[in-house]
């Protein structure tokens, strides 16, 4: 079995998660959806000080967020939330 590995990830949500999803072309890229209204873009670095998940980017929506996924490539996102709203 191989060894689990942790990574602490920075600015991380201030609620619960919702969603965690892997870019499906970039397995260091994920996004993740939370209660706290916001969904968070991470990229994952793997050796020296900066290890862990960095913060790319950070969307905000009227309410919660339930779910989150890719779109036809990395750099496209959907969202779904407590506002009765999907987001590109």
């Amino acid at each position: 079995m191989a060894p689990t590995i942790q990574y602490e990830i920075s600015e991380p949500p201030t609620d619960a998660v919702s969603a965690l999803k892997f870019a499906p072309d970039a397995p260091t890229r994920f996004l993740v959806s939370s209660w706290d209204k916001h969904v968070y873009l991470y990229e994952l670095a793997g050796s020296g000080e900066e290890e862990g998940g960095k913060l790319i980017e950070k969307y905000e929506h009227r309410a919660p967020v339930l779910d989150v996924c890719f779109g036809a490539d990395d750099n496209e996102a959907f969202t779904a939330g407590m506002d009765w709203q999907v987001k590109r």
